[in-house]
């Protein structure tokens, strides 16, 4: 926006109608241009209103406005940049996109991780795979709690929370501001307050995780990345448990859920364990103990199966590694038996 006024300017000869409509459609795009990153910004304040509330632990009602703002404030940001870009990008499909719907707001607009998307593919920024996860996850929260009523623990929030603002700050930062004039000092006082509780709430979430390391530590070897918080806290075994957010997981959703959000590629690799008979082994799994190496671990019992073979046949069993040939029990039955 500009330092001016917008007030219509006295027509000059050769002006007419068809002139005086261009300025009006600019003085409204330019107004819009901004509405939406100041609505943004009282969103995000209001979350952080709300999760700073009884020294860090809020109860039921600020939870659920806290990750309600949250959530608003990501859509509004994220469509705020599309539209900058040019505004049939947040209709739900481009394609059918109407200039008089959009300056009513009576379309369907796209999803927050469309939006995402569609700002890596068509306006080049680069939001990485662990961004999109984190405001994925905010996502799946939020829904939780406006369909079934619940949000999980506040300790997952503040993590998510921690994890998005430090992404929406530079978002803001980057792709925002610098379009910003008339209200640039708003934005940058809001930042700052922004900056100042997230700073707060990163030690909130960093002083719990100092308090699990001795806890943690003798667990190392199978503990993964929680999909709720991102800490590196959620233990296997018969019931995953993590210990940040202590939220439960069921084995088998854990491991798919691993699958889909920490694959090497774009192949889901879920198999069956040969000691759970269930497919909770998650191809390529980081563990805590060394982040860096890639396993094949159980979700419910724990085990490295990294050494062991996938059955040649089926796909999907593991075979042990100096079994010949690399074909599980069931496969070979068969085999033998078409014979």
């Amino acid at each position: 926006m500009s330092g001016e006024d917008f007030t219509t300017s006295p027509r000059v000869r050769g002006e007419g109608p068809e002139t005086e409509r261009r300025q009006r459609v600019v003085r409204r795009r330019r107004d819009m241009d901004f509405t939406p990153v100041r609505n943004g910004m009282d969103f995000l304040l209001s979350a952080f209103d709300h999760l700073s509330q009884r020294g860090g632990e809020p109860g039921a009602r600020d939870l659920k406005y806290a990750v309600l703002h949250l959530q608003a404030a990501v859509e509004v940001l994220l469509k705020a940049r599309l539209i900058r870009e040019h505004w049939s990008l947040v209709f739900s499909d481009p394609g059918k996109a109407k200039r008089t719907d959009y300056e009513k707001g009576s379309f369907h607009s796209c999803t927050v991780l469309g939006a995402v998307d569609r700002l890596n593919n068509i306006v080049s920024l680069q939001i990485s795979k662990e961004q999109r996860q984190a405001i994925s996850n905010l996502a799946d929260t939020r829904n939780a709690l406006t369909h079934l009523g619940h949000a999980g623990s506040v300790y997952a929030v503040e993590s998510q929370a921690a994890h998005v603002l430090d992404f929406l700050l530079n978002f803001i930062h980057e792709e925002l501001r610098p379009a910003l004039s008339n209200e640039g000092q708003f934005v940058e006082m809001t930042m700052d307050q922004l900056r100042t509780r997230l700073g707060h709430i990163k030690a909130l979430v960093t002083h719990r995780v100092q308090r699990l390391e001795g806890e943690l530590k003798p667990l190392a070897s199978h503990t993964v990345q929680c999909p709720d918080c991102q800490q590196w806290a959620l233990v296997l075994g018969d019931e995953p448990l993590c210990h940040f957010c202590l939220t439960r997981f069921d084995p088998e959703e854990a491991a798919v859920w691993y699958s889909e959000t920490h694959a090497v590629t774009d192949e889901i690799s879920i198999l069956l364990c040969p000691s759970c008979d269930r497919h909770t082994v998650a191809a390529g799994t980081s563990v805590a103990q060394d982040k860096k190496t890639r396993l094949d671990i159980c979700f419910q019992c724990a085990s490295d199966f990294t050494d062991w073979e996938v059955c040649e046949v089926c796909g999907e069993t593991l075979v042990p590694p100096d079994k010949e040939p690399s074909t599980c029990d069931p496969c070979l039955t068969g085999r033998y038996e078409r014979f």
